[in-house]
Formats: C-alpha cells, structure tokens, sequence
C-alpha cells in the first residue's frame, strides 16, 4: 500500500476539514494562514491521492432508534475478499475490515430493530460461502465516533 507523505500543512488542513467538512476554503485559509486557492488545490491533491475518500456526515443513528451491531467472523482460508465483497453489497453495513487475528473480517452495521437483525444473521449470513463461524456484540451506547484521525498536537 502507497503511504502519503503530508506537511504540517496538509496536516492542519485535514485537521480542519475533520473538525468541520463544512467550512469553506476560505475559512480554513484563515485558520492555517495561506491562501484560499492553496487551500482548494491541497484538497484537490489529497482527493487525487486518496488521501481524502468521501465528505459526509457523522449521524448518531441511536437517535434515530437504529441498533448497532458488530460482527467478527471467522472465516474459511483465501475466502476474506470475496466475504467482504459479499458483505460490501449491504446497505446496513457501514464499517468493514480485512483482518489478521481471531476474526479475519469485521464488519459494523446498523439495524431498524431486532428482527432486522435477526433476519440478516439467520438468512444473509448463512447463505454466504466459506464463513466459518462469527460472533456478533450488540451496542449499548457509544463512547467515540469520529472516524477520524489526530494529525496534529495544536
């Protein structure tokens, strides 16, 4: 996997757009003392790079009366990249991770209610080819959800 190498710049940038994707060019130049335009052409590279996936928002789907469920699956040899391909093709998964360790892929998702729940794990799971065994662990409220990353000290 090809590493990016960032200056403080870049740093304090994506620091900024963690805080609030949502502020314009402008303010963000105002917070790391350069130029608007150098701002736009920062974040045009660090899309370009990869480095900046997606702008979105962070909802707190409990306030919406969602359940939370993470998934630990233990899988058959060779067959992570094609379970998570399988699994990607879900709209309630959100989170989803190739591992090493006791469970190869992990996977976050959110439910409308426990039937929900239950008819994914007793019809979609069991249908999907070489998982061995998986564990799942029901949220009961949440600490930290930012997702993001500290780049910086300030």
């Amino acid at each position: 996997m090809e590493t990016i190498d960032l200056d403080a710049t870049d740093e304090k940038l994506l620091s900024a757009l963690n805080d609030d994707a949502r502020r314009s060019d402008e303010e963000i130049a105002d917070v790391l003392d350069v130029p608007s335009e150098e701002v736009g052409d920062r974040i045009e590279r660090l899309q370009e790079s990869g480095v900046i996936t997606k702008f979105t928002s962070m909802i707190d789907t409990s306030k919406l009366g969602y359940i939370s469920v993470a998934f630990g699956f233990s899988v058959e040899p060779g067959k992570a990249d094609g379970i998570a391909e399988s699994l990607s093709g879900y709209d309630n998964i959100y989170k989803l991770w190739i591992l090493s360790g006791r469970h190869n892929v992990i996977a976050h998702a959110n439910f409308e209610d426990i039937t929900e729940f239950q008819e994914f794990s007793s019809e979609v799971l069991h249908e999907i080819n070489g998982i061995a065994s998986y564990e799942t662990s029901i949220a009961t409220s949440s600490v930290i959800n930012e997702g993001g990353v500290v780049l910086t000290d300030e």
